[in-house]
């Protein structure tokens, strides 16, 4: 196992310290099978505000590996065990196989999702999950993913076709309209991928709002939204102007 890169993105000390743990575990489970894990998400593009923020780790492992060891995994990283410092740990492990080459449905070994602010999750394989979330983790951690050990995630992750990049933002869109069409993740989100349709720029979801509120005429929904993710007081989220962004994403993403 390579040791762990420089980066010049600052990490919070708590998500270091709890990221250092993680890497730990992998490392005493999976041998020198283990070639790569990077913290992504909000802790890799700046944007990890603490007590709301997850703290998301993806893994490269050398080849497929068996269910014990996904248990095994999931046994160590589980919050009851390993305290997790944010809201909790979204954490993604794929073989080099799955991930060196494109993959319109990434094949991943394990999804586990464990804290004190998220619903427990272990899923062992890809089956019947929405391909969407893990093409667009992994677009966004070739390029911003902090090495935690091995080397810069560019050398095991593959390009992905922009064109497969614009389809998964697309389901993501439609995703949160069905699913929390009047949350604020639904409206920042929108930003995100109204930024990136355009510019082909990941940014935080703080940052893409701030993009955003410029282009609108009446940017008192994202001002709304953002207010709300800090949990401040205030009226609810408007459902057709939520719908109306929307909407207006979806057709710069299909004109990408």
């Amino acid at each position: 196992m390579a040791p762990p890169y420089e980066s010049h993105m600052p990490v919070a000390p708590e998500v270091a310290r709890y990221a250092e743990a993680v890497v730990s575990r992998l490392q005493s489970l999976l041998g020198d099978s283990l070639l790569g894990a990077y913290l992504i998400g909000s802790g890799s593009l700046g944007g990890y505000e603490p007590g709301s923020s997850d703290i998301d780790i993806i893994a490269v492992c050398a080849a497929p590996v068996a269910l014990h060891v996904k248990q095994a995994i999931a046994q160590a990283l589980d919050h009851r065990v390993l305290p997790c410092p944010a809201r909790g740990l979204e954490f993604v492990l794929y073989s080099k196989g799955a991930v060196s080459e494109p993959e319109r449905s990434p094949r991943f070994e394990l999804n586990f999702n464990t804290g004190a602010g998220m619903t427990y999750r272990f899923s062992p394989g890809p089956e019947n999950e929405p391909a969407h979330w893990y093409v667009i983790d992994l677009d966004i951690a070739r390029e911003h993913a902090v090495p935690l050990a091995g080397p810069p995630a560019r050398e095991l992750l593959a390009r992905q076709p922009r064109a497969w990049v614009l389809g998964a933002i697309r389901d993501s869109l439609a995703w949160h309209a069905r699913e929390e069409p009047v949350s604020p993740n639904n409206v920042l989100n929108a930003c995100r991928a109204w930024r990136h349709a355009e510019e082909g720029v990941w940014c935080t979801k703080r940052e893409a709002a701030a993009w955003a509120r410029t282009r609108l005429e009446d940017p008192s929904l994202i001002d709304a939204a953002l207010e709300r993710r800090r949990g401040l007081p205030g009226p609810g989220l408007d459902a057709e102007a939520v719908r109306a962004l929307v909407r207006r994403v979806q057709d710069a993403v299909e004109r990408a």
